[in-house]
């Protein structure tokens, strides 16, 4: 959609007279940044799992595949932060209690998360290929990694299967709004 077709939707319900129900939308929005809130919670919380990690690999004494585990899983770790805070911008509430801007902001959280989607997907690819290729160079790869990579893949696909069902319902309603009003 663009400019101009988005200030003639906003244009309508604006000067529309009839009363939209917008508590669908509304209950929309709120969850997504009761889940936003939930999951930064989550990511901070593995951070700080993260560290420990580290700190009780390394109080021993560090051993060279050691110090390549870290650098690589902190690298993406610091990819990963800045790119989901990067991704969250503009999007954590509604700057005014319109409905165009519930479903302004609903379609722009929807974008995101497709971004994430993709960014996931793609960052998944890149740590399995640097881990198998730790794994290997090193010489500890197993049936068991192999098998904990394939396992975190189908955990990955499950992911984008239920996110990427859930954007879609969610624009669904936007989309019944746009045709009611």
């Amino acid at each position: 959609m663009n400019d101009a077709e988005w200030d003639s939707l906003s244009a309508m319900w604006t000067a529309s007279a009839e009363q939209v129900d917008a508590a669908p939308l509304r209950k929309i929005v709120a969850s997504h940044r009761r889940r936003l809130i939930a999951v930064s919670l989550g990511e901070l919380a593995m951070l700080v799992a993260l560290a420990w990690l580290t700190y009780a690999v390394f109080r021993d004494g560090i051993a060279a595949w050691e110090m390549v585990w870290a650098i690589t899983l902190w690298g993406f770790a610091a990819i990963a932060t800045a790119f989901v805070w990067w991704n969250r911008r503009a999007t954590w509430s509604a700057m005014s209690d319109s409905v165009a801007e519930h479903v302004r902001l609903t379609r722009v959280r929807a974008q995101r998360q497709r971004a994430s989607l993709r960014f996931g997907v793609g960052l998944f690819v890149a740590e399995a290929i640097a881990v198998v290729a730790q794994l290997v160079w090193f010489d500890r790869f197993t049936y068991k990694s192999a098998l904990l990579l394939a396992a975190s893949g189908a955990v990955v696909a499950v992911w984008v299967v239920v996110v990427s069902r859930k954007i879609a319902r969610e624009l669904r309603v936007v989309e019944e709004y746009e045709r009611n009003s």
